[in-house]
């Protein structure tokens, strides 16, 4: 794993290429580039001063929240193994992206042949671990955060991840201790901003949207999340997500 030190926990999440996000892959015009995701127009989808009902659910994405990484590192990580240059590579992901290994419609050891094929090599399955998982580090404040929320609210998971991908995070930093309920893309079939995804929250919570709370970085969940009545909170940093809670009366 990367030994990379955190990164400040106000900085701005560092990609739109997601590796917790399918359609991600596929975007234009650069795959590969680490812009900052652009800001949805509201975090709640509520007039300034509008009275919000209670907050009883708070559910939470992963990566780029209390999760960070390095995606174009883990890129180049295949892209210099492979010998391809990174336009090459590129071309490669989209592909890949698209074949569904974070709905859980394809195996890790299929995706892993195609990936194999694709670019003309033969890594073992130990070396694409080890190369997929690269760079990910747990944000030690925001993991403090969410302990603090647990004592007060239930906290939900809802991620688009992948088998691989989750293995090690689990091992390595046990997400699942915040969540009394963890809902991962490739477990349930589907993955944001899909609606149904967000519906299986209110089934298993037994709540009404309006109850629920959804915090990801990626402007087109947040509005996912808006759509079916959550509120939504697009992740800027642990300072501005807590001043977001509070005016929604969130405290710790």
């Amino acid at each position: 794993m990367n030994d990379t030190p955190n990164k400040p926990a106000d900085a701005a999440p560092a990609a739109s290429v997601d590796p917790f996000d399918p359609d991600s892959f596929k975007k234009a015009p650069d795959i590969m580039t680490a812009e900052a995701a652009p800001a949805a127009d509201s975090p709640d989808g509520a007039p300034a001063g509008a009275k919000v009902p209670e907050v009883k659910l708070i559910v939470f994405d992963m990566g780029h929240v209390f999760v960070d990484f390095e995606w174009e590192e883990v890129c180049k990580g295949f892209y210099t193994r492979s010998g391809h240059t990174r336009d090459e590579f590129k071309k490669v992901l989209a592909y890949v992206g698209g074949l569904g290994y974070e709905r859980g419609t394809i195996t890790t050891e299929n995706f892993l042949s195609e990936l194999n094929s694709k670019l003309g090599i033969t890594l073992t399955l130990e070396e694409f671990t080890t190369l997929w998982n690269a760079t990910f580090r747990e944000n030690a404040e925001m993991a403090k955060l969410l302990q603090e929320l647990s004592l007060k609210y239930p906290l939900y998971l809802l991620s688009n991840t992948n088998e691989i991908h989750y293995k090690h995070l689990q091992d390595s930093f046990n997400v699942a201790r915040h969540f009394k309920e963890l809902i991962l893309s490739y477990q349930v079939g589907m993955a944001k901003p899909d609606r149904g995804i967000y519906e299986i929250v209110l089934k298993r919570s037994g709540l009404a949207a309006e109850h629920c709370l959804f915090v990801d970085d990626l402007p087109h969940n947040v509005q996912a999340a808006q759509s079916v009545g959550m509120h939504a909170i697009q992740f800027k940093g642990i300072d501005d997500l807590r001043q977001q809670l509070a005016a929604l009366g969130v405290t710790v």
